[in-house]
């Protein structure tokens, strides 16, 4: 039993919480004439909607080490620890793709106007939430590579793994 895969377990749900529960915030705000227009990374982000999928599945295996807490560096830690960096993994290059390639469209919406895309040069900016998500997804992968190494330098075979 180890008190830290416990921690790990905890840090991995936290984080998955945060992948799929931070697209709903404002990701992005452009800066128009008339004022600020902000988008959430549903909004705006087009496939964003995978993040609350891989961040349920995060919180799911970190849940799973924190219950079961194998020993760090075991078979059954390097198991769910490299299933964690994979979804970290997907997390981080998805967030990253959406954050930083945003395909965004302004809209002007008047009543009794036809909805027309804005004409001109604005700036888009990325929200705080977006880089938060990403931080999110990158720290649950640290977890998982903490989890697949041992806490001692001679590897698992202490640990009961043959």
């Amino acid at each position: 039993m180890s008190g830290r895969s416990r921690m790990l377990g905890v840090a991995v749900v936290a984080c998955g919480a945060l992948v799929a529960l931070l697209p709903a915030l404002p990701w992005y705000a452009a800066t128009l004439r008339s004022g600020t227009a902000s988008l959430s990374g549903y909004g705006a982000g087009g496939a964003s909607w995978i993040l609350p999928v891989i961040g349920a599945a995060l919180a799911c295996t970190g849940g799973l080490i924190a219950w079961w807490h194998p020993v760090p560096g075991s078979r059954t830690a390097r198991a769910l620890g490299g299933v964690v960096i994979l979804l970290a993994a997907a997390g981080t290059a998805w967030t990253a793709l959406i954050a930083l390639a945003p395909r965004v469209d302004v809209v002007v919406v008047r009543t009794g106007v036809p909805d027309a895309p804005l004409g001109g040069e604005w700036a888009i900016g990325v929200l705080p939430p977006a880089w938060a998500c990403l931080a999110a997804a990158a720290l649950a992968g640290m977890a998982g590579i903490l989890l697949m190494v041992s806490s001692r330098r001679t590897g698992g075979a202490e640990h009961g793994d043959p």
